[in-house]
Formats: C-alpha cells, structure tokens, sequence
C-alpha cells in the first residue's frame, strides 16, 4: 500500500514538472504568441484651400459721391486713357457730373467660377482704419454698349473688367479730408478661396461740385 502511495505521489510531481512546455516566465510574452499591438490612430487629414483660378487686380478706386447707387460712368482704366486722347473736353464735362463712389476689379481668370466681395475696408494714409464701406450693385464692362451693365458675378476664361458700388466713407470726424492719399482694401472670395487687393486714391478737393451732391 505505501509503495503505491509512493508510486502516485511521483508521478503527480513528474507532470506537474512537464507542464506544456510553454509556459514563461512572469511578465514575459510567451514564445509563438505574438503580442496585442496597442491601437493606431490616424490623424485627421489636412483640409487643403482651393487652389485659385482666377486673379483679381484693383484697378480703380472713386471716393466721391453718392449718387443714388449709379455705375461709373467712365469706362474701366485703359479704355478711360484712349477716350480722353480722343475727346481732350470729356474729362472737363465729366467733372460737372456726379461721380458715385465706387471700386472697379480686373478678372483675369483659367477656369469658370463666380466671385462675392467680402469685405471692403479704407484706411487713412497713416494706416488707420476708417471704417468698411459696403458693396452693392455689380457690373460689368461691355464693349458691345460701351458702358456697365448689371452682372451675377459669374465669370467664365478669359479677362473681364467689373465695378462695385461703395457706400460712401464716414468722414465725421476728420477735419481735413481732402489732398491726401488713402488706402482701399477689398477681400473677395473666388470659388471659396479669398483674395485680397489694395489701391491708392487721392482725394483732392474739389473746385465745384455738382447740384443735390451729398458731401
């Protein structure tokens, strides 16, 4: 009875000894299992600005008048050259009319698209803003009438001259506006891409002004 006692108690200790032959250490990974890998997370990707298709240059600024919303009357810059070489007295009878503020943009555009004027800002010749100026009323030059006519703000390949109306600059406050130089700042977004153009503009005083002109 004790030699098979004896005989039991070995045998339990021999595979307890054995075991599966796999077993590690504590605290290392065991041999042939490869370990969980910690997740991975991606980071979220960049969001990219459209590149621009089309170029805005600002061509023309008139701080004048309001005269009721009216485009300008003159046509935009290079064609304004031409017609005052062709009729010396033009410039003379334009002075007597009202001339509304406005801004006048070149397009010059590779792809179709549609532009919206954002922000319009002037600021005085020592860097202090004056204020926004609202836009309204876009037009576009036409050859064919040789004058602005009412436009969607669609453009399509190709270079087209427009012009905005402005609201007139707030000049409460400023003693002496006149014979000094100013700065507009005009932001536009083309197919969700901004731009932005800045002109000089000199206002110098005028020697008459037209009848019903606000000032």
């Amino acid at each position: 009875m004790m030699r098979h006692w004896f005989v039991s108690l070995v045998l339990v200790a021999a595979c307890t000894k054995a075991g599966t032959g796999q077993e590690s250490p504590p605290g290392e990974p065991t041999p042939g299992v490869s370990p969980t890998a910690p997740p991975t997370t991606t980071a979220p990707p960049k969001t990219v600005p459209p590149a621009p298709n089309a170029k805005v240059e600002l061509t023309a600024v008139t701080l004048a008048d309001d005269c009721g919303g009216a485009p300008p009357w003159s046509p935009p810059t290079k064609q304004a050259a031409k017609q005052d070489s062709e009729h010396p007295d033009s410039k003379a009878k334009a002075k007597r009319r009202c001339e509304q503020t406005s801004m006048q943009l070149a397009i010059t555009a590779t792809d179709a698209s549609n532009l919206k004027v954002t922000k319009v800002e002037l600021f005085d010749d020592k860097g202090t803003s004056l204020g926004t100026l609202a836009a309204s009323k876009p037009t576009k030059w036409s050859e064919a009438s040789a004058s602005y006519e009412a436009w969607d703000e669609t453009f399509t390949p190709g270079s087209i001259s427009v012009s905005y109306v402005l609201a007139q600059p707030t000049w409460d406050g400023i003693a002496d506006r006149w014979n000094k130089t100013y700065t507009l700042k005009a932001v536009v977004s083309i197919g969700g891409a901004d731009q932005s153009a800045t002109k000089d503009v000199t206002l110098s005083a005028p020697t008459t002004l037209p009848p019903n002109v606000k000032t």
